[in-house]
């Protein structure tokens, strides 16, 4: 605990400044890019990580696209934010060729390369990748982003931290053992009551803070779906693991394991909270 504690602090006091330094400028500002910098840094590990737990790394022509494809997207949504649509039709053309250059490498490498680790392989990067630009998506997002992009991050850490306590006060029923023997139902339940509550006081503190009107019915339900989808997040990347047989994605953060192993349930987060921001407004200026 001690090492995940201290691991924690270091990486905190790390990634504020480019948290304090976020905002969208102009494009000839170098601080503009500061921020995606750190998202596509995270992107490019992230994806090392997969490809390393399916032995693929060293395949370099299929993971030199991907690690291409995750430096370039989050700077991208930074790039574009002005044009989300056009980002969008980019996106979806990259993720139509990459499909297709794949099926091309199982093709050429027959033999050599399992055709299931290849569809994972393409899920999971994807994910991946959309998952962090999506973070400088809603960063970009105009008036409200620099509250909501820190969603993804409080709320899913804060559910992972109380399903951990409430599972070790109160749990008795496994969740799904197969997957990952210490979590249970009990925690589970806790993670998203506190995520809830703790959606509720975010917009107490956003509103007192910056004078922001924040929408407390979408907060307190969406906080429900968020701690739902964080715990979803964290076991499907634990499922991955154990299919392949590894105990974590990486040792990048000591009491942690590899960037994977931390932010598998706030990429699942993120890309709820975008959904929700688009259909529901969460804050109004």
């Amino acid at each position: 605990m001690k090492t995940r504690v201290t691991t924690a602090v270091i990486a905190i006091l790390c990634i504020t400044p480019f948290f304090i330094f976020s905002e969208a400028l102009a494009l000839s500002n170098p601080l503009t890019y500061l921020f995606p910098l750190l998202i596509s840094g995270i992107a490019f590990v992230s994806v090392w990580e997969m490809l390393h737990c399916q032995g693929l790394d060293k395949n370099y022509v299929i993971s030199v696209p991907l690690y291409l494809i995750a430096l370039a997207f989050p700077i991208l949504a930074r790039v574009m934010h002005q044009d989300m649509a056009a980002y969008v039709r980019l996106s979806m053309i990259v993720a139509l060729v990459t499909a297709i250059y794949l099926f091309a490498v199982l093709v050429f490498q027959f033999g050599k390369v399992e055709s299931g680790k290849i569809a994972l392989l393409f899920m999971t990067c994807f994910y991946i990748v959309g998952a962090n630009a999506a973070i400088v998506v809603l960063r970009d997002m105009e008036g409200i982003g620099k509250y909501l992009f820190l969603i993804p991050y409080i709320f899913s850490w804060v559910t992972d931290s109380f399903a951990y306590f409430c599972g070790r006060a109160f749990g008795k029923h496994k969740l799904i053992e197969a997957v990952s023997p210490k979590k249970t139902v009990e925690g589970a339940i806790g993670g998203f009551v506190f995520c809830a509550i703790t959606a509720i006081l975010y917009g107490v503190i956003v509103r007192a803070c910056y004078g922001v009107t924040p929408n407390y019915l979408v907060l307190g339900l969406g906080g429900i779906v968020i701690g739902v989808v964080s715990q979803i997040g964290d076991l499907v990347m634990s499922a991955i693991k154990r299919e392949q047989g590894v105990k974590d994605y990486g040792k990048l953060l000591p009491g942690h394991g590899g960037l994977l192993d931390r932010f598998d349930s706030s990429m699942a987060v993120t890309v709820v909270v975008l959904l929700i921001s688009m259909y529901f407004p969460i804050f109004t200026v």
